[in-house]
């Protein structure tokens, strides 16, 4: 694994999500490609002239009860005025995404809500090194958490490695070679429910159970 110093940039899908119920606060939701992708930073720019605000950018993830909660991943103070040129503002991200879809929000006070626009995020650029022989096919798998990291002695000859002349490999269109299993299957939430289904179902057999053994009541005598 070769890690570079190079960044990449991708244009995510930017929608304004403003909520009725707090008229100063101004949010934008933003769809990535994917879920998980390892982000640097996130950079936009703003059509606004003047302005002071605190930023902060969250993801939403649910826990294994099914409840929702936030995620901070990065903040900053944003302070823009008439004659600072830029209008491009960079956010860093402290913590690895878990999910495809941000929030940035900021409150506005009793000033008129900024615009931002030009939004995009950055990933750092790391490449997989091999050796191969002119025509072998080559398969890159991935996605399965229960498979532990690889480990060899390649550090002994990094360098040449690392300084032999390369060729660029393409990835051919993805392929889907065995389907997730049910437990990989299920999303944040679905676990809990299911665990509160089978504690009802063994308190209702609990309750049957014990009124079986509970004594009967004999007829009153006359």
């Amino acid at each position: 694994m070769q890690h570079t110093s190079i960044s990449r940039a991708l244009t995510p899908t930017v929608t304004l999500a403003n909520d009725a119920k707090r008229p100063k606060l101004s949010r934008w939701l933003i769809k990535l490609p994917l879920a998980g992708l390892p982000l640097a930073r996130l950079s936009c720019a703003t059509r606004s002239a003047l302005f002071q605000r605190d930023v902060t950018l969250y993801e939403e993830l649910t826990d294994e009860r099914g409840d929702k909660y936030r995620r901070n991943l990065g903040g900053a103070a944003w302070t823009q005025t008439p004659d600072r040129k830029s209008r491009e503002f960079a956010l860093p991200l402290n913590e690895r995404l878990q999910s495809d879809t941000l929030f940035l929000e900021t409150e506005n006070g009793d000033n008129p809500p900024i615009e931002l626009e030009k939004f995009a995020v950055f990933y750092p650029a790391t490449r997989v090194l091999f050796k191969a022989k002119a025509g072998d096919e080559l398969f890159l798998y991935y996605g399965n958490p229960r498979v532990s990291a690889p480990s060899y002695d390649l550090s002994l000859v990094a360098g040449q490695l690392l300084a032999a002349d390369k060729t660029t490999a393409t990835l051919a269109a993805e392929q889907q070679l065995k389907k997730t299993s049910w437990a990989e299957s299920q999303t944040p939430g679905q676990g809990g429910v299911l665990l509160w289904g089978i504690l009802a179902v063994v308190v209702v057999a609990l309750l049957v159970i014990i009124a079986r053994l509970l004594p009967k009541a004999s007829p009153p005598s006359s």
